[in-house]
């Protein structure tokens, strides 16, 4: 009987050589303290083609939907001077005036005692929405650029407010003359952006879809003409 514990002594020190201790699971891994955030967005378009970009300056007479970013067991919204308090996760408000607004979020939720005792269950964050006059979109004015497809065919492009507050170009589509019946070809402008659906008026039957952006100091219009497929690309510096 010795002999046999002995032997199953020596078994389970050899068996057990090398052996790491067991890790024991971090019960605060994923757990965050609370902390507020939202992103502020702007849609251009509608139906099938609309399409939201956060952003923090917009112009007149659009809407902007609010969006809380993370989990919360409850909110508390301030926009500006407004009185109203707002308790939803997401919502949406149209901004008529040039301003500039102070937007407020207060996200409540229950801590984690055991891995933040510090944590009251409170945060607030502060963002600033700017309002500019249509006239100060970026998109408007003088691009020198060319087309992909051509690449050596430099012209300059120019933007500008037409009847109706459509932006209109004489050289896109290529063509275009304006007039009063024919408003041009982009009926969607934002602070940096431009959009149009090929359904609406234009300079000829075949107006194309249009997507437009001003970023890095760059102008990029992309369009697509839907009867033909035909697809191309305008790269312009503003002058």
């Amino acid at each position: 009987m010795q002999l046999l514990f002995i032997g199953l002594l020596g078994f389970s020190m050899v068996g057990c050589h090398g052996c790491k201790e067991p890790v024991m699971p971090n019960p605060c891994e994923g757990v965050e303290e609370v902390t507020a955030d939202f992103k502020m967005e702007y849609s251009m378009g509608y139906g099938e083609d609309e399409q939201w970009y956060e952003a923090d300056t917009i112009l007149e007479v659009m809407t902007v939907r609010f969006s809380a970013i993370g989990n919360y067991d409850s909110i508390k919204w301030k926009v500006g001077l407004d009185p109203r308090v707002f308790t939803k996760k997401e919502f949406s408000l149209e901004f008529d005036n040039q301003d500039n607004i102070q937007i407020r979020m207060i996200g409540f939720r229950a801590p984690n005692l055991d891995c933040f005792p510090n944590d009251d269950g409170v945060d607030t964050v502060l963002k600033q929405l700017t309002i500019f006059p249509d006239e100060k979109s970026l998109v408007l004015g003088e691009f020198d650029g060319y087309f992909l497809s051509e690449p050596d065919s430099l012209f300059t492009m120019k933007i500008e407010r037409y009847i109706n507050g459509v932006i209109w170009t004489p050289e896109f589509p290529k063509g275009c003359i304006k007039d009063p019946y024919h408003e041009g070809a982009f009926k969607w402008t934002s602070y940096r952006r431009l959009f149009n659906d090929y359904m609406y008026g234009g300079c000829q039957s075949d107006l194309p879809y249009v997507w437009g952006a001003y970023l890095n100091d760059t102008l990029k219009i992309e369009y697509e003409y839907p009867s033909t497929g035909e697809k191309g690309t305008f790269i312009g510096i503003k002058k």
